[in-house]
C-alpha cells in the first residue's frame, strides 16, 4: 500500500495587482444582489503589497485549483462599523482596536467549485494570519440562513454585539438590521461573556483592562460589577 499523500486540490495565496479583475469577479458572489460590491477591495488590490498582511491591515486571498485557475476569494480588514461608531469617534482606542479586531468582509467560491471546503480553508487561513500577528477577534456579518455554517467554524452568531472597553469608556454596541454578526476569539485573552440581562454576548478582553468579571450584569445601559 502506498503511503504517499494525495496532492491538495487547491492552494491559497495573497491576491495582488495582477489579480484585480479575477478577484472582483469571484468576490461578487458573496453579495450577488449588489450592483458593484466590494469596491473597496478593488482599491486595495490596486495598491502594491505591504506587510504585515497582504495590504497593511487588509488581507486579500485567492484560492487556485491545480491548474492555477482562481476558484475562491476572501477579503478581510478593519471593521467598517468600528471606524464609524459614534462611541469611538476621535477615540485614542480606535487604533488599538483595529489591530485587535478583524472582519471578513466577504468570502466567495466559484459556483462549480462549492462544497469542496474552499471557503472554509480561506476563512481558516485568514484567521491563522491574523492570530499569528496578535489579533484577538475575528468577525463577519451574514444572512441568518448561514448561521449553522459559521457555527461549524467556531463562530457564535447573534443579531447584535456588545463590547466592553477599558474604564472609563462605555460599553459599546452595534446591530446589523436583518443580518447576524458572527464572532470568534483568536486569542485566549478574548472571550464572549454571557452576562445576565445583556441582549447579546459581551466581547471581553480585546484590550487590556476590558475583561468582563464573572459576576457582571447588564442594567440596560452598561455593565455593573
Amino acid at each position: 500500500m502506498s503511503s504517499r499523500r494525495s496532492r491538495s486540490p487547491f492552494r491559497l495565496r495573497n491576491a495582488g495587482q495582477r489579480d484585480v479583475e479575477v478577484f472582483m469577479d469571484l468576490i461578487r458572489h458573496a453579495d450577488p444582489d449588489h450592483p458593484s460590491p466590494f469596491h473597496a477591495a478593488r482599491l486595495t488590490l490596486s495598491l502594491p503589497p505591504e506587510p504585515p498582511l497582504s495590504h497593511q491591515l487588509d488581507l486579500c486571498l485567492i484560492a487556485e485549483d491545480q491548474r492555477g485557475k482562481a476558484v475562491g476569494a476572501l477579503v478581510a480588514g478593519p471593521p467598517e462599523w468600528l471606524v464609524a461608531h459614534p462611541g469611538l469617534q476621535n477615540s485614542a482606542l480606535l487604533l488599538d482596536l483595529v489591530h485587535r479586531i478583524t472582519m471578513i468582509h466577504g468570502v466567495a467560491v466559484a459556483p462549480r467549485y462549492r462544497g469542496r471546503g474552499i471557503g472554509r480553508a480561506l476563512i481558516r487561513q485568514a484567521e491563522q494570519r491574523y492570530r499569528a500577528l496578535g489579533w484577538g477577534l475575528s468577525m463577519l456579518i451574514h444572512a441568518p440562513s448561514l448561521a449553522t455554517y459559521y457555527e461549524r467554524l467556531g463562530y457564535v452568531s447573534h443579531p447584535a454585539l456588545l463590547m466592553n472597553l477599558p474604564s472609563p469608556h462605555p460599553l459599546i454596541g452595534q446591530d446589523f438590521l436583518d443580518m447576524l454578526t458572527a464572532l470568534k476569539p483568536l486569542s485566549p485573552d478574548v472571550r464572549l461573556a454571557d452576562v445576565a440581562f445583556a441582549p447579546a454576548p459581551v466581547i471581553s478582553g480585546v484590550l487590556p483592562g476590558s475583561q468582563v468579571p464573572e459576576h457582571a450584569w447588564f442594567d440596560g445601559a452598561g455593565l455593573c460589577y
